[in-house]
């Protein structure tokens, strides 16, 4: 039999909706940053999640019935 350490790691995402959220909705969106851009899109990143988390976070979007513009992975960034 043959055991292998699964890598844990996730990936680094970029979500851009529409409109703005107040700020105590990061709770909500716990280890996701929040950022209401000039344009009227919130950005919500996150440098290391899992598909089970990516897929949660997709979910609060549908549940609050929010626009989803664009989910995109991204380069982590080191440091």
């Amino acid at each position: 039999m043959f055991n292998e350490t699964p890598d844990k790691s996730g990936s680094a995402f970029e979500i851009r909706v529409r409109d703005h959220l107040e700020t105590y909705w990061s709770e909500y969106f716990e280890g996701w940053s929040i950022r209401n851009l000039d344009n009227g899109e919130i950005l919500l990143t996150n440098p290391n999640v899992d598909q089970a988390g990516l897929h949660g976070v997709l979910n609060r979007i549908r549940d609050l019935n929010l626009t989803l513009l664009s989910v995109s992975q991204t380069n982590r960034k080191n440091g």
